[in-house]
């Protein structure tokens, strides 16, 4: 079976490197992108399994890179989990509304983030 791809596109280099340290120990490949537009330019290059994305971010933000994401061709049926500190309601119902997959707010158990990821890569 081949690994899964998943990028990971947060501008929390601590983070990022924390949870793609536990990915790869999953058996996942993961890419990662610091901003959104680095993260799309990465989504369309490699279209991934599943994208984990912040939602507080220079360069325009994750909503801006969800619409992207879900507006092209190459990655609008990519999974999208969002994990995000930003936990106002319009946020999340707008995320909802683009279709993600689930909305895990910082700080989070890596526990349930984990059976969330391999619940919807059952399906790829």
């Amino acid at each position: 079976m081949d690994k899964k791809r998943i990028l990971v596109v947060d501008d929390e280099k601590d983070w990022v490197s924390l949870i793609s340290t536990r990915l790869q120990h999953e058996g996942y490949h993961v890419d990662v992108a610091f901003d959104p537009i680095e993260g799309m330019a990465q989504a369309i290059k490699l279209v991934p399994d599943l994208i984990l994305l912040d939602i507080m971010m220079p360069g325009g933000g994750g909503i801006s890179m969800l619409k992207s994401v879900r507006n092209s061709s190459k990655t609008f049926n990519i999974p999208i989990i969002v994990v995000t500190a930003k936990s106002d309601q319009e946020t999340q119902e707008e995320a909802e509304k683009l279709g993600v997959s689930a909305y895990f707010y910082k700080p989070l158990d890596t526990a349930k983030l984990m059976e969330k990821i391999k619940e919807v890569l059952q399906d790829k």
